[in-house]
């Protein structure tokens, strides 16, 4: 009766785990555990900044021509009368070249005006050359008597002192040429010195 029940619990066994055995695989050697999906990369906000505009740099220019500081004359008050030669006095003013560049050529006219009428002119000699930023002093002669009588002469149109300076700046071509003109009436300046009523000035170039 032993065997038999022991024959009945085998059978019972097998057909019982026989489904289950079934679903396994052939070959549990191979068998492997199902990956899990790759988490997705994270997702990084970023902000791109505006790439700032390039700042121009100034760049200074050489000054054209026509900007330039034209060359100057301008009386002055002295103490003193001017110094004497000849019977003559030597009449001053200041040159300036105020521009970046030498000017060559440099010439100049005074001419004396009694009512109106031309009563005496000076020019200086060959043109010469003015430095870049440079002032110096420069005089022409007017006779003592002419001179005496336009100091007592009144303050009235036609008698003056008038200076034409002529000239250009090394860089321009030769045929170039550039004016200034100064018109100033001298005046008596205690106890013996001269002062100056300006009259007007110009860059205009006369024919």
């Amino acid at each position: 009766m032993g065997k038999f029940f022991a024959l009945v619990i085998i059978v019972f066994m097998v057909v019982w785990l026989a489904p289950m055995c079934a679903k396994l695989p052939d070959d549990l050697s191979t068998a492997a555990a199902p990956v899990p999906a790759p988490a997705a990369a994270p997702v990084v906000s970023t902000v791109t900044a505006p790439v700032p505009a390039p700042v121009p740099v100034a760049v200074l220019k050489p000054k054209a021509a026509s900007e330039r500081p034209a060359l100057t004359l301008t009386t002055y008050r002295s103490r003193k009368m001017f110094p004497l030669e000849n019977d003559k006095y030597i009449v001053s003013v200041i040159r300036a070249n105020k521009a970046e560049v030498p000017a060559l050529g440099v010439r100049m006219t005074l001419t004396t005006r009694l009512k109106g009428q031309i009563a005496e002119r000076a020019e200086s000699g060959p043109g010469q050359s003015l430095a870049a930023g440079s002032t110096s002093y420069f005089g022409l002669n007017v006779s003592t008597v002419v001179f005496d009588e336009l100091l007592n002469a009144p303050e009235e149109p036609g008698n003056e002192l008038e200076w034409n300076l002529s000239y250009r700046f090394q860089d321009e071509d030769s045929a170039v040429k550039r004016c200034f003109t100064l018109r100033a009436l001298p005046r008596r300046r205690e106890p013996e010195g001269i002062t100056w009523r300006p009259l007007g000035e110009s860059h205009k170039c006369e024919p």
